[in-house]
């Protein structure tokens, strides 16, 4: 995993350079112990760089990021499922999604949607 990076759009330029599939952890602040908290877990399928831009023009409140390119749409996937489970993101309302068509599981032991 590449960061701790500012969300900016010069930042994003900066740091993620390629085009690739990729997953990604947002954060807002640091918890007590001044540690940066997970509080988004996502992925793109074809672009993470222009993911995090559409989330650095959004103007959330989110202030840092890390990310990590992966090889394919499936592994930007099984990562995000790890990292959600890892995190446990306050923001993620659900489970990762999986792609219409696919019929992926999420690769952690024990969840539901894993076999």
């Amino acid at each position: 995993m590449e960061g701790l990076f500012m969300l900016s759009l010069d930042s994003v330029n900066q740091q993620v350079t390629r085009t690739s599939p990729g997953a990604y952890i947002l954060s807002r602040g640091q918890n007590s112990q001044g540690e940066w908290v997970a509080h988004y877990v996502g992925r793109s399928d074809n672009d993470v760089a222009e993911r995090l831009k559409s989330w650095a023009r959004a103007q959330t409140s989110y202030r840092r990021f890390w990310f990590e390119y992966t090889s394919s749409a499936r592994a930007a996937f099984l990562l995000e499922c790890q990292w959600w489970h890892k995190y446990a993101p306050s923001d993620n309302e659900r489970h990762p999604a999986v792609p219409e068509g696919r019929d992926w599981e999420c690769p952690v032991s024990g969840c539901s949607q894993s076999s």
